[in-house]
């Protein structure tokens, strides 16, 4: 293990620093991922490991031997963290990139579509239960939290290395290339009449989940071919965007499984 002593200010600290408070990829194109948790996702995942960064003191998990592994006093580790209780493990991993047409073109595509989300807790999560019920791939338009994010990429517990994704989509390209495809454009909204178990999810279909204070806009409502609501107790206004989903994609999965 090599130790690193060159301070907070080596330049490998301060582009990782820099990726993490802005949620981009470093200048070489690699994605800081926190904790061993993580760390093992993406090895699962097969993802390229260039370096793993260890606070001083902490069991560092296998890895490849051409990853190189650095020891960090823990002061400076913390300058580089981001989260307040690390598990001192901090990892640069090269992301798959994924592209719109190859998610459009599987075969009876379910696709989840976020539209402005700007909390990446929910955004991560959204990407976790598309994963876990089946969805073929998530798109999210501009204005909506990065999947570089680091409160997204934990939330997703290492979803975001597998399910294929494409950001920051214009939302009128994106519905325009959905329905050229054949994929139905569902919407979602609490005052909708007809609700997720009257839509057919064995057929092509994108769902579209709105901002979570506003929802979907009226222009972006009239991009959709039908508008659905989850059926629940009418004291109950609306539900937290990534529960929404969870509970329609569960349908979808159902419907798909019993066909």
């Amino acid at each position: 293990m090599e130790t690193l002593s060159l301070g907070k200010h080596n330049p490998k600290l301060v582009d990782i620093r820099k990726a993490i408070d802005h949620g981009t990829l470093t200048r070489d194109g690699w994605l800081p991922i926190e904790g061993p948790r993580l760390l093992e996702e993406a090895q699962q995942s097969g993802l390229e490991i260039a370096s793993v960064f260890a606070r001083r003191g902490t069991v560092v998990p296998a890895v490849s031997s051409s990853s190189q592994v650095y020891e960090i006093e823990p002061a400076i580790f913390k300058t580089i963290q981001s989260t307040e209780t690390s598990q001192g493990i901090i990892a640069l991993v090269r992301p798959r990139y994924f592209r719109l047409p190859d998610i459009v073109s599987t075969a009876n595509p379910l696709i989840v579509m976020l539209v402005r989300l700007q909390d990446p807790g929910n955004v991560g999560t959204i990407l976790r239960v598309a994963e876990s019920f089946g969805a073929d791939g998530c798109l999210a338009t501009v204005g909506t939290a990065s999947a570089l994010n680091s409160k997204t990429v934990r939330a997703s517990a290492g979803s975001v290395f597998r399910l294929p994704h494409v950001w920051d989509l214009d939302i009128r390209q994106a519905v325009s290339l959905l329905k050229a495809s054949g994929i139905g454009i569902v919407g979602t909204a609490p005052s909708a009449q007809q609700t997720i178990d009257e839509w057919d999810w064995n057929k092509p279909s994108a769902i579209v989940i709105g901002n979570e204070g506003h929802g979907l806009s009226e222009e972006e409502k009239d991009l959709c071919d039908v508008q659905l609501r989850i059926p629940q107790c009418a004291a109950v206004e609306s539900l937290n965007s990534a529960i929404a989903a969870a509970v329609i994609l569960y349908e979808a999965s159902k419907q798909r499984m019993n066909r």
